[in-house]
């Protein structure tokens, strides 16, 4: 683990800065942390329910799904950078989520899991067109907090606000309409067949079986709000504990305070 995070500080850093023009959009690159407290403690516990009803559900044969999706991009120069919605910092949670990442520094943060790339064009509704307008997009692309945009809605942005990730099954079970926000639910066209290793790690067949999202880009995203309301809870939690502190600090100085 040392030697991991010595690793990673010697790679270059992520940038919110885009560092040159971009001319290929090389596909959408997944990602499983394996390691990662963020992911297992939060997103996954978050993501669970959905999953299993999705036929996604965990399996002792079978690695870990994807928590985390960015565009994998190259440069003008022949460099190769993930585009990313980062969380963590309170300037990537309410301002500015967005980060260019380089493609080593990205995979070094695997620690034990896994990262692949697929062509756009593998997704629902995407061909090459929209790529190429996505690869536009990029050049002038606009930055979001993580609290307002995570990293599926980035991707999802980036192609024209175009539905790439499903609906959450849970909440189509009971009758309502939100969207998932997702990176183990991608809608595979129902056509297309990845290389194995591909289909092995997402879980192609099931993908492929996903029924279309009935919401559009815009609707409520049902993790974004759990993770909201997380986030809320834990800054409600550390301000009752830092006035409680403060009120008990008040408390035993005015006591001291007191004439015999």
């Amino acid at each position: 683990m040392t030697e991991l995070i010595v690793n990673l500080k010697e790679l270059p850093p992520s940038s919110p800065k885009r560092p040159g023009r971009v001319q290929e959009l090389i596909g959408i690159i997944f990602q499983s942390d394996q390691k990662s407290v963020l992911g297992s403690w939060i997103i996954r516990p978050v993501e669970m329910l959905d999953r299993h009803l999705a036929g996604l559900g965990r399996s002792p044969d079978r690695p870990s799904l994807a928590m985390h999706v960015g565009l994998h991009a190259r440069l003008a120069d022949g460099r190769e950078f993930v585009v990313e919605q980062l969380v963590g910092t309170p300037f990537e949670d309410l301002v500015d989520g967005l980060n260019w990442t380089p493609l080593e520094t990205f995979r070094a943060r695997d620690r034990g899991g896994w990262d692949v790339t697929i062509p756009a064009t593998t997704f629902r509704g995407i061909d090459g067109a929209i790529v190429n307008e996505t690869i536009e997009f990029l050049n002038e692309i606009s930055v979001r907090p993580f609290l307002d945009e995570d990293c599926t809605t980035m991707v999802e942005r980036a192609f024209g606000k175009r539905r790439m990730f499903a609906d959450s099954p849970t909440a189509r079970a009971i009758g309502l309409g939100l969207r998932v926000g997702d990176p183990a639910l991608a809608l595979l066209r129902p056509d297309v067949r990845l290389d194995d290793r591909s289909e092995f790690l997402l879980r192609a067949d099931t993908l492929r079986a996903l029924p279309d999202p009935v919401t559009d880009w815009a609707a409520p995203n049902a993790h974004r709000i759990a993770k909201r309301a997380l986030f809320l809870g834990i800054i409600g939690l550390l301000s009752v504990g830092v006035l409680s502190r403060l009120f008990a600090f008040l408390k035993n100085g005015s006591k001291e305070a007191r004439p015999l």
